[in-house]
């Protein structure tokens, strides 16, 4: 079994939020579960350039971790639906706000980021 070689630190709700969301689309998965996107294949082909099973991987840690719940319908070809808990809910306006936030300093960001692509 993995062993992190720094310790996991509780102690600090910013810590624990990085821990927990920790994932380059967990939080983008939880807003288009919020906005009607329900299905995996949806989901994959609103985010575009994600691998299902990285996604699919994101997704169980957001349901293991309580964010999510994960419906599974019996039928002849299984299906398989996402809805968020309290807890993603309660996520919606955060995740909101970060969006609005990134369009606000766009050039600023987009900046930024084209400084660190050249340099590496």
């Amino acid at each position: 079994m993995y062993e992190k070689k720094i310790p996991l630190r509780l102690d600090c709700g910013l810590h624990l939020f990085k821990e927990l969301l920790n994932g380059k689309w967990k939080l983008m998965l939880i807003y288009y579960i919020s906005a009607g996107l329900k299905r995996p294949g949806e989901l994959q082909r609103k985010i575009g350039t994600a691998d299902r099973r990285v996604l699919t991987n994101q997704l169980n840690e957001l349901v293991r971790h309580g964010f999510v719940d994960k419906k599974v319908f019996d039928t002849k070809v299984p299906k398989v639906e996402y809805v968020l808990t309290e807890l993603g809910q309660s996520l919606v306006p955060i995740i909101v706000t970060l969006e609005t936030w990134g369009e606000d300093n766009r050039t600023v960001l987009e900046k930024a980021l084209q400084e660190q692509v050249e340099d590496d």
